[in-house]
């Protein structure tokens, strides 16, 4: 495959992922969750530590469990028949000039998932709203363990499924900030600029 088509690939990947909330109940595949763990897996991490964990959530008394850790604004996801819950460990990752990387790292295994999941034919949606002691207990995850991310996972849903403000929030067009709004060439708030 030529750079070119693979750059391009890559692109499509990229611009097709998108945090959705209409999930169907259909199950995920065991074959589609080990590819996603492998992009995750091979993800890079400062020093090799690879600080993350995982833990699917896919069982029903599992699921009921980790519920109740939902804001009302992702009552959605209680619907997800999988939910990956990125964990990590301040303690096996390096803190190099007062930086905890195991946030960085574990960013970058979520990344290469959830491009993993797209690929896949997946709805891959990172939430923020939910308790970490209640996923912590949920779980068992260690006191020491952070969990920093909860993903809700499934094939594509139905929009009439969703309440009214939840199907509002997924109609609503995809948007980014310019580039001229995050790119600066060298210096703070000087606009890079591909063509100069």
């Amino acid at each position: 495959m030529s750079e070119e088509r693979a750059a391009e690939i890559f692109r499509a990947l990229i611009m097709r992922r998108e945090s959705r909330r209409a999930l169907a109940a259909r199950p995920v595949e065991c074959e589609k969750l080990r590819a996603m763990l492998e992009a995750a897996r091979w993800a890079p991490s400062y020093g090799n530590m690879q600080p993350w964990r995982f833990v699917l959530v896919q069982e029903p008394a599992a699921l009921d469990a980790m519920r109740p850790a939902f804001t009302p604004g992702n009552a959605w996801a209680k619907q997800a028949p999988v939910l990956v819950v990125g964990t990590a460990n301040p303690q096996d990752a390096k803190i190099v000039a007062g930086k905890e990387y195991y946030l960085f790292d574990l960013g970058l295994a979520v990344q290469n998932l959830l491009l993993q999941a797209v690929a896949c034919g997946l709805v891959a949606h990172p939430m923020g709203g939910w308790d970490e002691q209640t996923v912590k207990q949920a779980l068992g995850v260690p006191d020491e363990v952070r969990v920093v991310v909860v993903i809700a996972l499934g094939y594509p849903g139905r929009l009439e499924e969703l309440d009214e403000e939840t199907r509002r929030k997924e109609q609503q067009p995809r948007t980014r900030k310019a580039l001229a709004e995050i790119a600066f060439a060298d210096r703070w708030g000087r606009p890079w600029d591909a063509g100069a």
